[in-house]
């Protein structure tokens, strides 16, 4: 046989015996080039039994779970062994069963993952991405340590944090981290995307910062966290998977199965910071693969950056197709954040693509940074941040117990049962006294919630109304903002030699206020006499919980 028959022949073969994997690469890719590039990992999961993260002898193989290339899954047999596929531009995950824990680094980033990347990350990038890892080694074992799988737990989840520069690292760690260091009774952290703003050499001291709180910590990522000098999307969470590992993977607690999606499609014009929300036909495939391994009787929680909705970009194909995998279960829950706002969606069949009985609850999550950490200076040198919705900037937890959930809304810096911002006139005239309107923002509040109100002593309880409307106690804000700014005061600060070194100690810039998703309001319904009344207000949350919170108005003559 000639050498180029030869060639042709090992071709062949190597084509019709490699695992399907069509779905893996940007469909730039050539066929060829994927056959070509295409080899086996190996190795064991096992039980690190000293927790040293070597195979000692002596240490088993675990039976029955799960490794992937970020498409294909396979599971471990009885020896703990596996064998995948994977391309020149890899990485293979363990995908955490419950009872099983994997290692964490110094800064409590969980160690699930294995980067085969023989050339690197493009040496052009700003950032850098993963340097030359060299050839596949002959095993890749992955540790994991024994843990119980309670079904009853709790994770904290974060927005954007998104600093633009360390001082705002600090206004992060004094405002948000400093609170939760040593929290108790929780297993895990997330934060959901744009865990830096562009510039991704801050996500080392971010990572320190987080780090502290003292538990593992996960991570999506977002829009602001990419590598604009990619020329592809598949390209572009480069220094992401340097820090991270693979920006989509699983991982179980308790019954509840998390897959994490990097759903941030950017557009391929090398610089252009332009992206959409949806996902690739591999990460599509990766999610199937997934569920497809899953019983139906566990949680699913969909984690991204990008809300679902379309209003937020996310592109209807790729919502119908998830949508589409997600139905068949009938507990289901999906994260996102971006917006700088806090709502709770519900998809139905009647009025979405959803298509199961039990309709979706998309959470999409307020922000630590609040209004892009920009607002007055407090007390304490940090900005005062609300976000466009009213919602005040802090964190989320969450509580799982089997497959049912309680989301809760922590405002940071405030005790754990501030849950309202309840809002009225100062000064209202006794003859204008029924027709004024109360306004309530129940931060975490949706179209499963039911608000009332009533003035002590005068009126009975009151239904109030759900509306979507701007909140006007951030509306007020704004327009103070907007009437100070054209003042000129912070041009005249940073044009004065002694002053332009110094942070401006107002509000840098504001955003108009976004309608909001947890707003309620009602006339007070009685002419009130003259002096201090007080507002009782009952709010149930879409677990039946009761809030109750006060607010006092003065009436005039």
């Amino acid at each position: 046989m000639n050498t180029l028959n030869l060639l042709v022949s090992i071709f062949i073969s190597s084509f019709l015996l490699s695992p399907k994997i069509s779905n893996s690469f940007s469909d730039n890719y050539e066929l060829i080039s994927v056959s070509v590039l295409e080899k086996t990992a190996k190795g064991y999961v096992y039980h690190d039994k000293n927790e040293n993260q070597v195979m000692d002898e002596g240490e088993e193989g675990i039976e029955g779970v799960y490794v992937s290339n970020g498409v294909d899954i396979v599971e471990t047999d009885k020896n703990g062994r596996y064998k995948i596929s994977v391309s020149e531009d890899a990485i293979i995950f363990v995908i955490k069963p419950r009872d099983w824990m994997t290692p964490v680094n110094e800064l409590n980033l969980p160690q699930f993952y294995y980067i085969h990347k023989p050339g690197g990350s493009p040496d052009n990038f700003v950032f850098k991405g993963v340097h030359p890892t060299g050839s596949l080694p002959s095993n890749i074992n992955f540790p994991l340590y024994s843990e119980s799988g309670k079904s009853k737990f709790k994770m904290i989840v974060f927005g954007d944090p998104q600093p633009y520069d360390l001082e705002q690292v600090d206004f992060f760690s004094e405002n948000i981290v400093s609170e939760l260091v040593g929290v108790k009774g929780v297993e895990f952290g997330m934060t959901m995307g744009d865990i830096v703003g562009d510039n991704l050499d801050l996500l080392v001291p971010m990572n320190q910062a987080v780090s502290k709180i003292g538990i593992p910590w996960y991570n999506v990522l977002g829009n602001h966290d990419v590598n604009f000098q990619a020329d592809r999307d598949e390209l572009s969470d480069e220094t992401f998977e340097r820090v991270y590992g693979p920006p989509n993977y699983a991982f179980v607690y308790g019954d509840v199965h998390f897959i994490v999606v990097d759903n941030v499609i950017m557009n391929d014009p090398v610089g252009d910071r332009g992206y959409v929300g949806g996902l690739r036909p591999d990460q599509i495939e990766f999610v199937r693969n997934y569920l497809s391994l899953v019983s139906k009787n566990e949680l699913i929680v969909l984690n991204m950056h990008i809300p679902l909705v379309q209003h937020e970009r996310f592109r209807e194909s790729d919502q119908k197709d998830l949508f589409g995998l997600l139905s068949e279960f009938p507990n289901t829950l999906s994260i996102s954040a971006h917006s700088h706002t806090q709502n709770n969606t519900f998809f139905h069949q009647e009025s979405s693509h959803w298509e199961g009985e039990v309709p979706h609850h998309h959470f999409n999550v307020g922000t630590t940074s609040g209004n892009w950490w920009n607002g007055v200076r407090d007390e304490n040198d940090i900005p005062l941040n609300m976000m466009r919705d009213g919602t005040p900037n802090g964190y989320s937890y969450i509580s799982f117990n089997g497959t049912q959930y309680i989301i809760d809304w922590k405002v940071s810096g405030k005790p754990e049962d501030y849950k309202m911002n309840i809002h009225t006139a100062r000064g209202i005239h006794e003859d204008a006294s029924s027709t004024s309107l109360v306004t309530v923002n129940f931060f975490n509040g949706s179209e499963q919630s039911e608000l009332s109100f009533r003035v002590l002593g005068e009126t009975e309880w009151k239904k109030m109304s759900k509306v979507s409307k701007q909140d006007p106690f951030y509306s007020l804000i704004y327009e103070r903002y907007k009437n100070f700014d054209s003042l000129n005061f912070k041009e005249l600060w940073k044009n004065n030699p002694d002053l332009k070194d110094d942070p401006y100690p107002l509000i840098e810039r504001m955003y108009e206020a976004n309608n909001s998703t947890h707003l309620w309001q009602s006339e007070l319904g009685k002419k009130l006499s003259e002096g201090i009344h007080i507002i009782e207000v009952k709010a149930v949350d879409r677990y039946e919980r009761v809030f109750t919170d006060y607010h006092s108005v003065r009436i005039t003559r």
